[in-house]
């Protein structure tokens, strides 16, 4: 048996440790050893009996061997009562610490796997009910067999923690008071550490800066996410945020304002209130509370305010309309007596050629007398009483001032704001332009009598021309030789050509002139009138015209007839001579918005695209231009009959309706017409799906 005062040694040939050297010493020896050991130390057996303890344990929790002083066991019964057995069970480390059995199990899973144990802050009963948080340490022990014991153990070294168990559970208590508070308050509040870091949010922090706490948690102020902007709206370094400054004055920081950006989203600007928190007696705070409230709403208002401001500044000041504000001044009887002066424009000041310090704080009648002249006090005094705005022309007229004044005036509270405008440039030019159009309704009325003349009395030579030219063919035809019978057909062919001429002058004269309301135009029904009256031209060139779905749109029916009368009829005239005319008319309705519309300012959504093409002669494409132009041809008479007004009229009823109208033709293939009109003109509402006569698709030829 190895000397208690014996050193670790050698054991079978190996190095012995101090815990190897524990577990081979006899249960006498490890006793005596206890017994002189420091600290809080209990030697057990493998059943839990208490073989020794150290005197601090029993200063500290009372000793195990002394049984005469213990109080009632645990089943109650007191000492005198107890028998032997009771006595032994006493004696038991378990039966006096181990109610729910971990103890046990400790020492047994020790003694079995022959390996240390260690538990920190673990419970420890006490008879009286008592609990004591410990740190232990359990070492196995065994007998030397080769000495002829067997006993087996555990040696329990004990660090009493109940102090710093309870000082963690209060802090605890303290901790979870203060959750419970910050997050009943509806300020954010943050702990920062004295590094900088965050340590602790409420529920309110994480919502006013739009992060979760685990994103708050374990940041530095420093870090990147972490952007701050002044109140004017310029950055915000780090190092100037309000919650560092308080560390770095270890001062509190009160009413600091300041702007935080959430993750995506645009600034929150919050007040701050912030707090350093010392150690007792320390100089320097290990942390700092800030507490802060969402002004955000605020703020932005703060800014919509100073922005209103700054804009009626700038609008007053660049303002071409002089602005006065007037408040009204009322007599005893409360009626108004007067208006006083409280705010002038620039231009209000160039316009009355006064300054405003002149004239803030005087009263209307004073400065301006002619108001109640020329009614524009009472006309004032109706506007703050009625709280109808008021809007006049004036020809305005002092010993300095001569003008004409577009004047608006509404209530402002108790009072007015009055805005005028110099429009005598407009007057002077509304002037001239009514002279300007009683010259032009001269003009037209002398064009109106020289369509008359035109119609009648031009007419009427040209007439008695052809009459007497077949007065002297029939009468007098065996006496004429043929040069003669040909100089006469000439003359009344001239003769019905100048007829031609001037009507078709005064069709294209007439456009505007005598021009029809907007109607709604079914325009298949036109176009088969205009078919029934084209027939026997049909007839002649064998020729076919197909006709699809045609919309009912808005316009001046008689118009809309002539328009596709010469475009079928052009059509059907300047056909190939070995290949009879096709002629083909289709319409769709297209948006106001597509870009390959004509320029208007019509209240209309929609428009009519009317394509009519042919299978003709076609021309080359550089004339497109030309062929709308009134008398240009691109044929001789003799091949093609016309006065070169017909494509002319067609532009004009066109440009009329505010549509456009398009060629595109191609040489011995044929031409194709493009006619984009309005379709209503109704406030600009169009419906879905214009009216459609229910006519068949199917080519109008000579058999129908």
């Amino acid at each position: 048996m190895t000397s208690l005062s014996s050193s670790p040694s050698t054991r079978s040939g190996r190095d012995v440790g101090a815990d190897d050297w524990i577990a081979a010493q006899d249960a006498d020896s490890l006793a005596r050893l206890v017994t002189s050991m420091p600290g809080l130390v209990v030697l057990l057996d493998a059943s839990g009996e208490i073989l020794a303890e150290t005197e601090s344990w029993a200063f500290a929790f009372g000793s195990e061997a002394d049984l005469d002083e213990m109080p009632e066991d645990l089943s109650g019964r007191s000492k005198s009562d107890a028998d032997a057995k009771d006595l032994a069970v006493s004696s038991s480390f378990f039966a006096r610490h181990d109610t729910d059995g971990s103890w046990k199990e400790v020492v047994e899973t020790c003694v079995e796997e022959g390996r240390e144990s260690r538990g920190y802050e673990v419970p420890l009963r006490m008879p009286d009910g008592a609990v004591y948080y410990v740190n232990f340490s359990a070492r196995p022990w065994q007998g030397d067999p080769d000495g002829g014991t067997s006993e087996r153990g555990v040696m329990l070294h004990f660090v009493d923690r109940s102090d710093a168990h309870q000082a963690t559970l209060m802090r605890r208590q303290v901790e979870d008071r203060f959750d419970i508070l910050i997050d009943t308050i509806s300020e954010g509040v943050l702990l920062m550490d004295e590094k900088g870091v965050f340590r602790d949010c409420n529920s309110a922090a994480e919502k006013i800066l739009g992060r979760n706490a685990s994103d708050i948690i374990g940041s530095r102020f420093t870090d990147e996410k972490w952007s701050g902007l002044k109140q004017d709206g310029t950055p915000l370094p780090n190092a100037e945020f309000p919650f560092w400054q308080a560390v770095v004055e270890r001062e509190a920081i009160h009413d600091e304002v300041m702007g935080l950006y959430p993750p995506g989203g645009p600034p929150r600007w919050i007040r701050v209130n912030a707090q350093p928190i010392f150690e007792e007696g320390a100089t320097e705070p290990y942390g700092v509370l800030t507490c802060f409230d969402d002004i955000t709403d605020e703020q932005l208002k703060d800014e919509a305010l100073q922005t209103s401001r700054d804009l009626l500044s700038s609008v007053l000041s660049s303002s071409l309309d002089g602005i006065m504000v007037f408040s009204a001044i009322r007599d005893d009887d409360g009626d108004i007596e007067d208006f006083e002066c409280l705010l002038v424009n620039p231009q209000a000041e160039k316009m009355v050629n006064r300054s405003s310090e002149d004239l803030v704080g005087t009263r209307m009648l004073d400065e301006m007398p002619a108001h109640e002249e020329n009614g524009l006090f009472d006309a004032y005094v109706d506007v703050v009483t009625t709280g109808e705005p008021f809007e006049t022309e004036l020809h305005y007229t002092t010993d300095t001032f001569e003008r004409w004044l577009q004047i608006v005036a509404v209530r402002i509270e108790e009072g007015f704001a009055v805005t005028f405008r110099d429009i005598s440039e407009r007057k002077r030019a509304a002037q001239a332009m009514a002279a300007t159009n009683a010259k032009l309704e001269q003009r037209n009325r002398a064009l109106r009598d020289f369509a008359y003349i035109a119609s009648h009395d031009l007419q009427e030579p040209l007439r008695k021309i052809g009459a007497f030219s077949n007065l002297v063919l029939e009468d007098y035809g065996d006496q004429v030789d043929e040069t003669g019978k040909h100089y006469l057909e000439r003359m009344q062919d001239a003769a019905r050509r100048m007829s031609q001429l001037i009507s078709d002058l005064l069709v294209y004269s007439r456009v505007t002139t005598r021009a029809r309301p907007f109607k709604p135009v079914d325009l298949r029904t036109v176009v088969d009138n205009i078919l029934t009256d084209l027939e026997m031209q049909i007839q002649d060139v064998d020729g076919t015209v197909d006709v699809g779905e045609l919309p009912t749109i808005d316009a001046d029916s008689t118009q809309i007839r002539q328009l596709l009368q010469n475009l079928i009829g052009n059509a059907l005239k300047f056909h190939r001579p070995d290949e009879p005319p096709v002629v083909k008319i289709r319409a769709e309705i297209v948006d106001a918005s597509e870009e390959d519309l004509p320029a208007h300012d019509l209240d209309t959504s929609a428009f009519c695209r009317i394509v009519v093409s042919d299978n003709g002669i076609g021309f080359d494409q550089k004339y497109a231009d030309r062929i709308f132009t009134p008398f240009k041809r691109l044929h001789g008479r003799s091949e093609y009959s016309g006065t070169g007004m017909g494509l002319a009229i067609c532009r004009r009823i066109v440009e009329r309706h505010g549509g456009d109208i398009r060629v595109v033709s191609t040489p011995g293939e044929g031409t194709t017409f493009t006619v984009q009109l309005p379709v209503d003109r109704h406030d600009g509402n169009v419906p879905n799906e214009p009216s459609v006569q229910d006519h068949a698709t199917t080519p109008t030829t000579l058999d129908e």
